[in-house]
């Protein structure tokens, strides 16, 4: 049933019953101290009477009524009296007025012993019993009772006290835990309305902080938090498909215009193979923009699948040119490393060899034939380069700031038939980003390109 129910309602009910529960303990002990106290007054009170009586019996010479008023030297009432035979357990004086229903069982009146108050408690009396040597003559037991009258009577008024506090006690209990509940959940319900706000099409808004350091005040924070990451993906998603359906739709037209083309009439073996080669390289083409797409779709967290670890980037690069040699041949291109420097860095070195190897093979296809791509590693100002040199076509100085952007080609022909999709330079300013590095571009139209990638030693 309580699942129906808010947390407001929830936690409402729990104070409530937790509270109900500790007044009734404490009212229960409260009564119960209060039962062992009045009864211990009211013993105390009956020992001082008996051993006064004892005292009063022992300097008579004759056991007498005149032993029995005891009730007025004390102003006790009511207090009754009454002397036994220790022998025959029959009272030798009593007061008139003693009560008759008062019992005792014969073995536990032998039991007593010398000089030792004993009580006992029967039905509404409280009972007091000594036994003395009158002297040396016989042995005698004396009873001083009353009632407990004082004792109902006190323990009725604190019952009665009780009842009509408890319920005002709860009451105000109730009212002050609904205030301190209300008051606790009001930040949340602010954030709630403000979280109503936010939907899928603006999650630039972000909640108001408290500016206190408490819980409330964190859970903003990680809401804040949680919708930048969420602002993040779906900027990328929205971007990815913006972009992938900006740069598929080109290589799709022309797909589908060699296969119409190709179904017109009757071809040849020739032209069959010239349009599928043709589908073939636009599928290629379309196949690497998506990869690198979704490269550049994946946060920092979704790209690293390494832990950070320190390495030679000469090491590095020199593996990343082994790898292009065959590339590099192909396009009439000469490699060259010159390495003036080896330092370690810290990073992630899967991640960097991409990186490396996107900047070497963009040099590679943008060289002239019969070139060198040199490579050349060194340190400066507490830093370690790669600096990546060509001698090609080089980049426009008025286009130079747009090289990083997506799908950005200085030479869109060139490129095109190169296979590129324009997005390696932005996938390694990312990657380098990540490695906390920094990329620097100096080029001359028509004389070359270097690109320098720098690094922090370890």
């Amino acid at each position: 049933m309580t699942n129906k129910l808010s947390i407001k309602k929830k936690l409402l009910i729990y104070s409530f019953l937790i509270q109900a529960i500790i007044l009734g303990i404490f009212s229960f002990s409260l009564y119960k101290a209060l039962e062992i106290s009045t009864l211990d007054k009211l013993q105390t009170t009956l020992k001082v009477i008996i051993l006064d009586v004892t005292d009063d019996l022992l300097e008579e010479t004759q056991i007498t009524d005149a032993l029995l008023d005891e009730e007025k030297e004390y102003n006790f009432e009511p207090l009754f009296i009454r002397i036994l035979d220790n022998n025959t357990l029959k009272p030798i004086i009593q007061t008139s007025n003693f009560p008759q229903n008062i019992e005792h069982k014969d073995e536990n009146l032998n039991r007593l012993k010398e000089g030792i108050v004993v009580f006992e408690e029967q039905s509404d009396y409280l009972v007091s019993r000594i036994k003395i040597n009158f002297h040396n003559k016989q042995k005698v037991i004396i009873e001083v009772l009353t009632t407990k009258d004082i004792l109902s009577s006190t323990l009725e008024n604190i019952l009665y006290i009780l009842s009509f506090i408890l319920p005002i006690v709860l009451i105000f209990a109730v009212i002050g835990g609904n205030f301190l509940i209300y008051k606790s959940f009001l930040p949340i319900e602010n954030i709630l309305e403000e979280l109503k706000k936010i939907n899928a099409n603006d999650l630039s808004a972000r909640l108001k902080s408290t500016q206190n350091k408490d819980e409330i005040n964190q859970l903003i924070i990680e809401v804040n938090n949680l919708l930048e990451r969420l602002e993040e993906s779906f900027e990328r998603i929205t971007q990815f498909s913006s972009d992938a359906s900006h740069e598929l739709k080109t290589p799709l037209t022309i797909i589908r215009g060699e296969i119409e083309i190709a179904l017109r009439k009757d071809r040849t073996i020739e032209e069959y193979k010239e349009a599928l080669n043709s589908s073939l390289n636009e599928i290629t083409i379309i196949e690497q923009t998506i990869n690198d797409l979704l490269f550049l779709a994946k946060n920092k967290k979704d790209l690293i699948y390494e832990k950070e670890e320190i390495f030679y980037l000469d090491e590095l690069v020199d593996e990343s040119i082994s790898e292009l040699k065959g590339f590099a041949k192909l396009n009439e291109v000469t490699l060259e490393l010159l390495v003036n420097d080896s330092a370690e860095i810290k990073g992630f070195p899967n991640l960097l060899k991409i990186a490396v190897k996107n900047a070497i093979k963009n040099a590679i296809q943008f060289s002239h034939k019969n070139t060198k791509v040199i490579l050349n590693i060194f340190e400066k100002n507490d830093e370690i380069i790669v600096s990546i040199q060509d001698f090609g076509i080089g980049i426009p100085k008025d286009e130079q700031s747009k090289i990083f952007e997506k799908f950005y080609r200085t030479d869109k022909s060139r490129n095109k038939n190169s296979g590129g999709t324009g997005l390696g330079m932005s996938i390694m300013k990312k990657i380098i980003d990540i490695n906390y590095g920094r990329i620097n571009i100096e080029s001359i139209e028509n004389i070359g390109t270097t690109i320098y990638l720098s690094f922090y030693k370890k």
